[in-house]
């Protein structure tokens, strides 16, 4: 089964490309504001997408599934039949594979589903988690994985990190945090923080793909190019100090491109030799950047990956 995972689109789902799979997952913050417009508007988008199933929770930005459930309830209807799963503390079998979703998370500036942090309240939300859990959706994630800002603090939930010890799901999807994106490895749990947006809210981060089979989780995309590693080599080597021993290269130019560069030598003081190895150097430069800025976009982007050595 290949779950694609996306979470905190926040109204930029229309700018980036989803790829196929069998399970089309949204960790929440599909809106900015949570307005019926916003929520209707990413229904439809969804319910064009054309995997077999669709699972949707909501985040703290998607105010409308707190503050009026009945009307979010007749705007799912209206796709009813797209394939379209909204989860909220319930769960679904899809494949024999067992999904529960949740939206809640601690206390985060007055947002929606908003629980006081170490409560009582959120130990039993995440208590109602069955123990058969096999991908867990909620929105945001377990204290101390991919949940920091820039490396600071750490900003998840300390009671789902403990009830986490009993289910051991075999996926768990979030997002929240947007610089916590990136995938986590445990002995028993994948970890996906799937923030297409950036801290800049930016949706600059891919999609998440994952094949769930009966013996693991393969997450796509964590391993470094074998392109981009050769780019960084020599964009490495073009930054090394020019001291040591010098090789010559010898090179063609048109008589009146030779001519050209022995003027422009002249003009700046220089020999015709250094010109052109100035020449030679800029161009190497201005290329391997060229080619990194390539890999760099967000279809290129490799997925942060982190192993984690206990299991929650």
């Amino acid at each position: 089964m290949r779950l694609v995972c996306i979470s905190d689109t926040h109204m930029a789902h229309k700018g980036f490309s989803i790829p196929d799979g069998n399970v089309l997952i949204h960790a929440g913050d599909a809106t900015s504001s949570g307005t019926p417009d916003e929520v209707d508007r990413f229904l439809g988008w969804l319910a064009a997408q054309p995997h077999p199933h669709k699972i949707l929770i909501a985040g703290n930005h998607d105010w409308l599934f707190q503050r009026d459930p009945d009307l979010a309830r007749l705007l799912l209807e209206k796709h009813q039949g797209r394939g379209i799963h909204y989860l909220e503390d319930s769960g679904m079998e899809i494949e024999d594979v067992r999904f529960w979703g949740s939206p809640w998370q601690p206390w985060f500036l007055d947002w929606a589903f908003n629980l006081p942090r170490r409560g009582d309240r959120l130990r039993e939300v995440w208590n109602r988690i069955p123990l058969d859990t096999d991908v867990l959706i909620t929105h945001g994630p377990p204290f101390g994985i991919l949940d920091q800002v820039h490396g600071g603090e750490h900003l998840g939930c300390e009671e789902m990190k403990i009830r986490l010890r009993a289910v051991k799901p075999r996926v768990h999807i979030f997002g929240h945090i947007h610089d916590g994106y990136g995938a986590a490895q445990s002995k028993v749990t994948t970890f996906i923080n799937a923030c297409t947006s950036t801290e800049a809210y930016q949706a600059l981060n891919r999609p998440i793909v994952v094949d769930l089979s009966a013996t693991g989780a393969i997450v796509h995309g964590i391993e470094v190019s074998p392109r981009k590693a050769r780019l960084e080599k020599v964009a490495a080597m073009a930054e090394a100090a020019e001291a040591g021993p010098m090789q010559k290269a010898e090179t063609w130019f048109p008589e009146a491109h030779l001519a050209a560069m022995k003027e422009m030598a002249d003009l700046r003081g220089l020999s015709t030799e250094s010109l052109i190895q100035n020449y030679a150097l800029r161009g190497l430069h201005s290329d391997v950047a060229k080619h990194l800025r390539a890999e760099g976009k967000p279809g290129n982007r490799t997925v942060p990956f982190l192993r984690i050595d206990d299991e929650a």
